[in-house]
């Protein structure tokens, strides 16, 4: 009597008996007839195959030897379920006189039809009915010691003469199948998640519904399944999705954006999403995705860019006035990638370092206050237009203004009373270039008197002799005013060779290599302005698809190196760097095949993790990712894919040989294989699509609830 009580207990609570309970018996597929560690071959017939709504290829089949209903009676070695995925029919002993039997009844009633062998004789037929399903095995669900239920991700062992029951799983079972994280991996998960700084536990968010093959048919009346993620498995990891134009590779990366985004608030953690979007339908409605956008969900904290001046959007482009170090690198990175010669005086440009001295150091700081003077005027004279009522700035002292107008009599010329001391010559000068003065040497000029200031200088000191040190002209205390780099630069400026001067490349080269970066509008620090919104917890969205690839690579490239150093440089010095996800397309073009391991785009996605960046990458092509890369990439997200190279790349990683026929055959959108962190094998999934209204309405109550670190950005 007590063991019958105990078994209707396990019956209800134990979640083991729970996985095979099935009250109408019409799960019921058939019995092991071969095992072994890694596969099993299932009988069953045609009876049983219909009763259970039929048995998709990929789908999941449990095997046991314990009965559901005697748990307590049952021996221990029993109390196991195995899990199998179907990977096609297996061939048994019968097969050859079941073909010979059927041959033999067409060939016998040509004229049938009838397909079901309903004129056979019955017990002809109920023999022909038998067939053999080959199976992987993926594991095995046990109870633990401290009685919740485990999974471990093989047998222990197998018997030749303890044959298992085989059944499809309810919905309720296959619901606890594909989501399924093992305690101790999940404790894991959630103490990650607290070392992180979630201050409420994460939920797992749903990515779609359980798939199995391009064909639903049999299985339309069943539930919907739905498969869930842990949004730990994103944070600090590498995620790749791949699959050809056209198949949902857009729709799961905004599924994801907004899972993250959602699960920002709901754990209370601010994590910076950055999205490169190639293709500009992150940023924008369009058509194709029915109209939805990343931005429309989350408006009040989603900041655009755009290589061109819109409404909505920020300025990606560098103000190279102001962003002098980016600037002059893209200047370089492009005449050297154009090829071409360049003289001594351009290589010496390209190659200078614009980065701000200590300012208790005076004399460097002037020099290179006077040097940024000189490149500026450089970029002015090359065509990159300055800000509205933009002032350069040229520190000058009284002796060198002096010297100028001894030497250049067009400034003489333009006096009305010729000057006769130092103090008058200065003067002089000033006011022929409409110098203003900010005190202490230092005078504010417009754009085009600067470059004629400076034309003027390198007139003279070529008159004088310069650039060695024993001519040019002379500055306080009759010290050589400028050195053989500040030279360099003027000749740049005028486009004649400190050497000889001949004609050399400066400024149409110039204008050519860089113009499309620079913005007036744009930012002094792009990187920096970027990252500072992503330490905010904020989704910012680069989009990329305006002006040529040179600039959204140069541009995707500098943002990401800016990052990088940003996270390891807090990360070096005992901070917390932010919370930071990339979501990257058309990938093979930055983490490529060729592509070397001390490069940006392979060292954040090698590294990236310990400094809190995670790695979204997406591509058609996945043999064309770096192997290092793919080989260490834990979250894949897989749709179709159109050549056996391609599904060849991707079968070596966990179990997707399994799927490589259906990757090739089905291109169904957003029916994907996917394998997470937290799972233990491929799930095929039916991804959502991306219904804005839902995440809205979600993102809303979420916004209510409250949360510590958001703020609404103000309208632009």
């Amino acid at each position: 009597m007590l063991e019958n009580v105990i078994n209707r207990m396990s019956a209800s609570s134990n979640p083991l008996v729970r996985l095979i309970a099935d009250s109408t018996n019409s799960r019921f597929v058939g019995f092991t007839i071969h095992t072994s560690y890694s596969d099993m071959t299932v009988m069953t017939n045609d009876f049983w195959r219909e009763a259970c709504n039929g048995l998709p290829m990929n789908s999941y089949l449990l095997a046991t030897a314990m009965d559901a209903t005697q748990y307590a009676s049952c021996p221990d070695i029993d109390k196991r379920i195995v899990l199998l995925r179907i990977v096609g029919r297996a061939e048994i002993s019968t097969d050859r006189d079941t073909l010979r039997a059927i041959l033999e009844h067409f060939q016998n009633n040509p004229d049938t039809r009838d397909p079901t062998l309903a004129a056979m004789e019955p017990l002809s037929k109920g023999m022909l009915q038998w067939s053999g399903i080959e199976c992987k095995v993926l594991g095995t669900f046990f109870m633990g010691p401290d009685q919740r239920l485990r999974f471990g991700a093989d047998m222990e062992d197998f018997f030749a003469a303890r044959h298992m029951r085989v059944q499809r799983p309810t919905s309720d079972a296959l619901n606890t199948i594909v989501n399924f994280v093992d305690p101790i991996r999940h404790d894991k998960a959630i103490a990650d998640a607290a070392a992180m700084g979630m201050r409420r536990e994460p939920t797992p968010f749903r990515i779609g519904k359980v798939r199995f093959t391009s064909s639903s048919h049999f299985g339309a009346a069943e539930p919907d399944v739905p498969v869930t993620i842990f949004p730990g498995d994103f944070l600090g990891r590498r995620t790749a999705v791949f699959g050809m134009t056209r198949t949902g590779k857009s729709n799961t990366t905004k599924t994801m954006v907004s899972a993250v985004g959602l699960s920002a608030f709901e754990t209370d953690l601010a994590v910076g999403q950055l999205i490169f979007d190639i293709n500009g339908e992150y940023s924008n409605a369009n058509q194709q995705d029915q109209g939805s956008s990343i931005a429309e969900v989350f408006a009040d904290n989603t900041v655009r860019y755009r290589a061109l001046t819109t409404a909505g959007f920020r300025d990606v482009r560098a103000n190279f006035y102001e962003s002098l170090e980016l600037g002059l690198s893209f200047i370089a990175a492009n005449l050297r990638d154009t090829g071409g010669s360049m003289s001594d005086d351009l290589q010496t440009l390209l190659a200078h370092d614009l980065s701000e001295p200590d300012p208790a150091n005076h004399s460097e700081h002037t020099r290179w206050e006077r040097q940024v003077s000189m490149y500026r005027c450089i970029l002015s004279k090359a065509g990159f237009a300055a800000p509205a009522n933009y002032r350069i700035t040229i520190p000058v002292g009284q002796d060198a203004l002096a010297a100028i107008y001894e030497n250049d009599p067009n400034i003489a010329a333009a006096q009305a009373t010729p000057a006769t001391n130092k103090a008058g010559k200065a003067a002089a000068v000033i006011a022929y270039f409409q110098l203003q003065s900010r005190g202490s040497g230092k005078y504010d000029v417009a754009p085009q008197q600067a470059v004629e200031f400076w034309t003027v200088v390198r007139g003279v000191e070529k008159t004088l002799g310069g650039p060695d040190e024993l001519h040019g002209i002379r500055g306080t205390g009759n010290r050589k005013w400028l050195n053989s780099v500040e030279y360099a630069l003027l000749s740049v400026l005028v486009g004649r060779s400190s050497k000889n001067d001949n004609p050399i490349r400066s400024s149409n080269a110039i204008r050519a290599a860089a113009l499309q970066f620079h913005s007036p509008g744009g930012s002094a620090d792009i990187g920096r302005d970027i990252y500072q919104l992503l330490s905010m917890g904020r989704i910012v969205i680069l989009d990329l698809s305006v002006g040529p690839p040179s600039v959204r690579e140069r541009m995707a490239e500098t943002i990401a190196a800016r990052i990088f150093r940003e996270s390891s440089d807090r990360f070096v010095q005992g901070q917390v760097p932010p919370r930071v996800v990339l979501y990257v397309e058309e990938a093979h073009n930055l983490i490529g095949k060729s592509a070397e391991l001390d490069e940006t785009w392979p060292r954040i996605a090698k590294e990236g993790a310990k400094y809190g960046i995670s790695l979204v990458y997406a591509t058609q092509e996945p043999s064309s990712i770096h192997a290092n890369i793919l080989a260490n990439t834990e979250n894949l997200f897989v749709t179709h894919l159109n050549n056996d190279g391609e599904i060849r790349a991707l079968s070596s990683y966990y179990d997707f040989v399994d799927f490589a026929e259906s990757l090739k055959r089905c291109q169904d959108v957003g029916f994907a294989r996917i394998k997470t962190l937290s799972s233990n094998f491929i799930t095929p999934t039916q991804i959502d699509f991306f219904d804005v209204n839902r995440f809205r309405q979600e993102y809303a109550r979420l916004k209510q609830a409250g949360c510590s670190w958001f703020s609404p950005l103000p309208p632009m």
